[in-house]
């Protein structure tokens, strides 16, 4: 029976840039032990083992198929909010907003 040694759930790397981050999808992936012994990093793509050629993509559709959170899947959001947020209250901004509704107005 293989096993799971260590499982990690997809997730965003996030990186700080000068103006703001970069996120970084990181797949799903696991350490899988195989029947024969062999140790093997499996993602959703590569799920073969290379010793005995055992096929262990039911045990990583398993894996990928769980259900990822809200924060997981959009990291961004919270950041995305906050921005808006500040952006809502400050003058320039709803000059800008009544500005624009009377640009289209006069189209």
């Amino acid at each position: 029976m293989s096993k799971i040694k260590v499982s990690i759930e997809g997730h965003y790397e996030v990186n700080e840039v000068p103006y703001g981050r970069d996120y970084v999808w990181t797949p799903s992936h696991a350490l899988i032990e195989c029947d024969c012994g062999q140790v093997m990093d499996a993602d959703e793509h590569h799920a073969t083992c290379p010793n005995c050629g055992a096929d262990h993509s039911t045990l990583m559709r398993e894996i990928v198929g769980r259900h990822l959170s809200e924060e997981v899947l959009h990291p961004w959001h919270r950041d995305y909010e906050e921005w808006l947020s500040y952006k809502q209250h400050r003058a320039e901004y709803q000059e800008w907003l009544e500005d624009r509704e009377l640009d289209q107005n006069e189209s």
